[in-house]
């Protein structure tokens, strides 16, 4: 990864995670506020419209938003920015017109439901079409590769929504207000968002677009097509459908139970995908500058680096769950600590997965995720009807973690296949390694003197044995501490020394196999 590659993503990522932060902060308010105020069955109803909106969202974008940072990102590459404003013209206005007929039909299906369901889910139609074209801009923002306003607008939205559920709090709006005030807040996200691609498009002379010509055109709607298919499938698999089979086979509570630990599980796994996010354009921007040879070794270091951000967070997480949830929620919600436990477990593979469907989709292989998506989904919902019934809102968690576990192998495995380049697995297991270790250590805190003084040693404690335990286990490289260094030269002037030493410290005794 070259010195300028290093300092521009690690500059993006470092100004999404600060947003992913205040955004999980924000974010673990929202839930205590809901769940402290509703019942588990009514938390169920709400949890239930919110993954239907949501779910829909992703089915109605056609694989549209891929699409488009894909192109953008490949035309930057190219020196043909014009041409990335013509297919995100293009997309608004099939979206617009797919999104507004389905909040209609949605909103038409509330008068056929029972009297509870009836004014939430006319409700939740208000979402879909922010929802949806929320997508595919903030995707073209992501192809220009302007991320930093990107996570500052998520932050200043999930803020806007605490006040609007605050309010709904004090007024006792029940499920129906806080699905309104989902309304309000996507719709106030979309209209920020527009405004800021607008303004980056112009930067980049993305706008005013070009015209699109026939066989580009022709291209896009190909590959969107075939990407449209893997967004439902992925969707099976990444997008909760268990909780379709909770509310089928079991209870409201197990609803609740799941989409809970569903969502904290989702929300500590933004770090890592924050990179991948962060890294998808610069696949497309290789291809489009013609260095297609250079796709094998950003797909191993990238590989290795999100499993050195997610490692920690799936086993940290995995250790503190039960705590965690008496602790937010209470003693009514204390059946999701396992399920948290189990989700956060199982995130490990799909965090070393993140960067292999950027690798196809750069190489225009899209159609391997595809088959592979047919499978990892069909082996979700065999696995949700068989667990369900038995076990709830665990078995949910144990479909959804094979399902993801499944896809996400056979993503890096036809990645590799596609870019020529090997998984780097010992580089992999020492990092994995050296996260069970700062578990362990973390555990001691969490059994010894329990509640929120446990659970707070035991942040303090994995935070300071996990990079010591990656120097210990070898798991720093010359290559990384030459990344590192080409970072800390963009702090202030005070900072730099301490920070170069702490660098030097962790990579002193660096592999002898190098850097992937």
């Amino acid at each position: 990864m070259s010195v300028s590659r290093t300092v521009r993503i690690g500059a993006d990522f470092a100004a999404m995670t600060g947003g992913w932060m205040v955004r999980v902060a924000l974010g673990l308010v929202v839930s205590v506020l809901i769940a402290r105020h509703l019942a588990p069955a009514e938390m169920g109803r709400y949890a239930f419209l919110i993954w239907l909106a949501g779910l829909l969202a992703v089915a109605l974008s056609l694989g549209c938003p891929t699409t488009v940072t894909r192109y953008t990102a490949e035309a930057l590459g190219a020196g043909r920015p014009g041409v990335a404003g013509a297919l995100l013209g293009v997309v608004v206005r099939w979206q617009a017109t797919l999104a507004l007929a389905a909040s209609a039909v949605m909103a038409a299906a509330a008068l056929l439901v029972a009297t509870p369901w009836r004014v939430p889910l006319a409700l939740t139609a208000l979402s879909l079409p922010s929802l949806v074209l929320h997508g595919s801009v903030a995707a073209f923002l992501s192809g220009l590769q302007a991320f930093r306003r990107q996570a500052l607008l998520g932050v200043a939205t999930l803020a806007l929504q605490i006040a609007l559920f605050a309010l709904v709090v004090l007024v006792d709006g029940g499920v129906a207000g806080f699905v309104l005030a989902h309304a309000v807040a996507n719709a106030a996200g979309l209209a920020a968002v527009a405004a800021l691609a607008r303004s980056h498009g112009r930067a980049a002379g993305a706008l005013p677009a070009s015209p699109l010509t026939s066989p580009a055109r022709a291209e896009m709607l190909r590959y969107a097509r075939s990407v449209s298919a893997l967004v439902v499938l992925d969707a099976v698999v990444w997008q909760r459908t268990e909780v379709a089979f909770l509310q089928w086979m079991s209870s409201p509570a197990e609803v609740a139970f799941y989409a809970l630990a569903f969502g904290v599980a989702a929300q500590v796994a933004r770090i890592p995908y924050q990179a991948s996010l962060v890294l998808f354009p610069s696949f497309p921007a290789l291809v489009g500058g013609g260095r297609v040879a250079e796709l094998a070794a950003l797909h191993a270091t990238a590989t290795r680096y999100l499993v050195l951000l997610g490692a920690p967070l799936a086993i940290g997480l995995a250790v503190t769950a039960p705590g965690l949830v008496h602790l937010l929620w209470g003693a009514a919600y204390a059946p999701a600590g396992l399920v948290l436990a189990v989700l956060a477990l199982g995130s490990l593979v799909a965090f070393a997965a993140g960067a292999s469907p950027a690798v196809l989709h750069a190489l225009k292989q899209q159609d391997r995720l595809l088959r592979q998506g047919l499978l990892a989904a069909a082996v979700d919902l065999a696995l949700a009807v068989t667990l369900v019934p038995l076990a709830g809102a665990l078995g949910a968690a144990l479909a959804n973690v094979a399902a993801q576990g499944l896809g996400s192998v056979l993503a890096i495995r036809a990645a590799v296949r596609a870019a020529g380049a090997a998984v780097p697995a010992a580089a992999l297991a020492r990092i994995v390694a050296a996260a069970a270790l700062m578990g362990a250590a973390a555990l001691v805190p969490v059994v010894t003197f329990g509640g929120g003084a446990g659970l707070l040693m035991a942040i303090v404690v994995g935070a300071l044995v996990y990079p010591l335990a990656l120097r210990v286990l070898h798991a720093f490289t010359t290559e990384d501490l030459d990344r590192l260094r080409a970072l800390v030269e963009r702090l202030p002037v005070p900072a730099r020394s301490r920070s170069l030493a702490l660098a030097g410290f962790l990579c002193g005794e660096p592999s002898r196999a190098g850097s992937p």
